[in-house]
């Protein structure tokens, strides 16, 4: 499995198959975890449960700030009666989150390719060749985009392995 991108979603992704026992390789065209601007401030509770399940739950909320209640529309929503051991949001920077979940990440031994950049793929029935940006290439059973859209807002125009293809909705 080929995962393009790096950034949370991309690493947790990659963690979770990687515990179910699937060769993963992730492409990030950023050198390290760090990032312009804030992006993601937090966790929620359920996230927090999920990240308990693996184990590494504390890794995080150690790093964090607990608050009892989230802000929605003006309004403050208190969460601190919610039915779980982590009823509270997370203050927590993506740059901060994406360490924490890189470190697992390693730590299970998966392989990731930094300051490269998917550039186009073609996939056929036994699955999907990805073209790097360097002229290096992968094969894979499967492409996962994670990058946020880039793979599709930027190489679909230029990328004639991706004409006439479309991202997936939502």
């Amino acid at each position: 499995m080929v995962i393009a991108g790096g950034g949370p979603t991309g690493l947790m992704l990659a963690a979770e198959l990687t515990l179910a026992g699937i060769d993963v390789v992730v492409v990030e065209r950023r050198a390290s975890q760090a990032l312009h601007g804030s992006r993601a401030g937090g966790l929620h509770s359920r996230t927090i449960e999920v990240l308990d399940q693996r184990g590494v739950a504390d890794r995080f909320v150690s790093a964090g700030k607990r608050y009892p209640s989230v802000g929605y529309a003006q309004t403050r929503l208190d969460i601190s009666d919610f039915p779980t051991r982590h009823n509270y949001l997370l203050g927590l920077w993506q740059r901060d989150i994406e360490r924490i979940l890189a470190g697992w990440v390693e730590e299970l031994g998966v392989r990731a390719l930094r300051s490269r950049e998917v550039a186009g793929f073609t996939q056929d029935d036994a699955g999907v060749d990805v073209a790097l940006a360097d002229g290096s290439s992968l094969r894979a059973g499967f492409l996962v985009g994670c990058d946020g859209g880039a793979v599709w807002s930027a190489r679909r125009r230029r990328s004639s392995s991706l004409a006439g293809t479309r991202p997936p909705a939502g």
